[in-house]
């Protein structure tokens, strides 16, 4: 039988979307955008703003997910 979805999951799963992202960041950041075509710079440049804008997102859910654990009193590790 598995356990319910708990805030423990959500936390440890916005944790690795966080650093999904921000690791997606950084390989997008080290392609040498010299070497490639008008066309493709585009493409390049477009899905590194989509991605800065999503690990912002994250880091933001995060952020906020941690801080409203704290504030409600909740307790990491515990079930909810």
């Amino acid at each position: 039988m598995t356990r319910p979805y708990s805030l423990d999951d959500i936390q440890s799963d916005v944790t690795h979307l966080a650093h999904l992202i921000d690791e997606t960041m950084s390989k997008l950041l080290e392609i040498d955008q010299m070497s490639l075509g008008e066309e493709t710079k585009h493409y390049v440049d477009r899905a590194c703003a989509f991605t800065w804008v999503a690990r912002d997102l994250v880091e933001h859910i995060r952020d906020g997910f941690s801080q409203a654990l704290r504030d409600s009193g909740a307790v990491v590790g515990e079930e909810a």
